[in-house]
């Protein structure tokens, strides 16, 4: 008789849970969709798909909690320990792809700005100057093969970014014999660094403000040399 009333009871529960006259489970957060027979490996992937924690409900026109929660039904006793037991695996993992994601931006960043042939590196005939020369050398021997894009500042003219990519493009054929097929991209960025011309001429300001070092304390020190001879004023009467 016990055993009847137990399987009364677990029969009971599952039409309660299931809203389904078969028995099965429905899918998760949908309780009208009638999902695979429960206890099935497909129901049971599907339960696996759950996500740990609490679930919010609204009580009397509150949310309990309060912080965004699930609200999909909960978990099953073994993943609930499953969760418990590994954690903070397998959170722990995507919360490191984010962070390599940020950082693997940032570096991206770092590179194209690194590899970026701006104004100043091209003359008033937008031909590469020495200084851009040099950088486009650089760039071609020390970048990373994954990273070896050459970037052209834009000058929002037309004229003026076709005569700065073709110059660019005679350098590197003659640099590389055109034996290497490297990427030439316009780019829209700005300068944040200065040319050596202008850091000169700052240095040179700067240098030419300086002023002329003096020794000082003679004067003290011509008192303090003759105390030192015992010498005395002479006293003179009234």
């Amino acid at each position: 008789m016990r055993s009847l009333g137990r399987c009364v009871i677990c029969t009971l529960f599952l039409l309660t849970v299931s809203g389904c006259a078969t028995g099965p489970f429905p899918l998760a957060g949908d309780e009208t969709n009638c999902g695979p027979e429960a206890g099935s490996a497909d129901w049971w992937s599907q339960q696996a798909m759950l996500p740990p924690g609490v679930r919010q409900k609204c009580y009397k026109g509150k949310m309990w909690p309060v912080q965004p929660r699930p609200t999909v039904p909960r978990q099953q006793f073994t993943h609930t320990y499953h969760s418990a037991h590994y954690w903070p695996l397998p959170y722990v993992c995507q919360e490191r792809d984010y962070v390599r994601n940020i950082v693997q931006t940032q570096m991206t960043n770092g590179w194209q700005q690194e590899t970026t042939l701006y104004g100043r590196h091209f003359g008033d005939d937008q031909v590469l100057n020495v200084p851009g020369k040099l950088h486009l050398i650089d760039i071609l021997e020390v970048t990373p093969s994954q990273y070896r894009t050459i970037y052209v500042q834009s000058s929002y003219h037309p004229e003026i970014d076709s005569s700065r990519v073709s110059s660019v493009e005679q350098v590197v054929m003659e640099l590389t014999g055109g034996t290497e097929h490297i990427p030439i991209v316009l780019r829209k960025g700005r300068d944040y660094s200065r040319p050596a011309s202008e850091v000169k001429v700052i240095n040179d300001l700067y240098n030419s403000s300086v002023p002329t070092p003096r020794l000082g304390g003679s004067a003290g020190g011509g008192g303090g040399g003759a105390s030192a001879s015992g010498a005395a004023p002479s006293a003179t009467g009234p």
